[in-house]
């Protein structure tokens, strides 16, 4: 469940559906539009009793699940309970920071490839 804070700032890319990866990308671009700080991470979270490699962004205090790494269809969401993270498996990464401009070009390809 997002926290009220995450909510208001991902409103309007909430109905997405990209990649794990394209959703790093797309929060770290917000926040930093925002000039907010934050970290892009890989790392393990446990989910439905499984460890999964998943993309995170860690901003304040909140983890923004991005979704599973290599995986398509993925909705930004938050993790509560960070005791679900493998704190020793957390890699910090630096995927490119896309400009606004190129975030809507990036939503708009994936919007038309889910129609076509």
């Amino acid at each position: 469940m997002l926290s009220e804070s995450v909510t208001s700032i991902f409103t309007p890319y909430l109905t997405l559906n990209l990649s794990a990866f394209d959703n790093l990308k797309l929060v770290v671009a917000v926040l930093t539009d925002r000039g907010e700080e934050c970290h892009a991470l890989e790392a393990d979270v446990l989910f439905d009793g499984k460890q999964q490699s998943a993309y995170l962004v860690r901003w304040n205090k909140h983890f923004i699940y991005c979704g599973r790494t290599n995986s398509y269809g993925n909705q930004i969401d938050e993790i509560a309970d960070l005791e679900a993270i493998t704190a020793e498996s957390i890699q910090v990464l630096q995927p490119p920071v896309l400009s606004m401009q190129q975030l809507e070009f990036m939503c708009m390809e994936n919007a038309h490839f889910d129609h076509c």
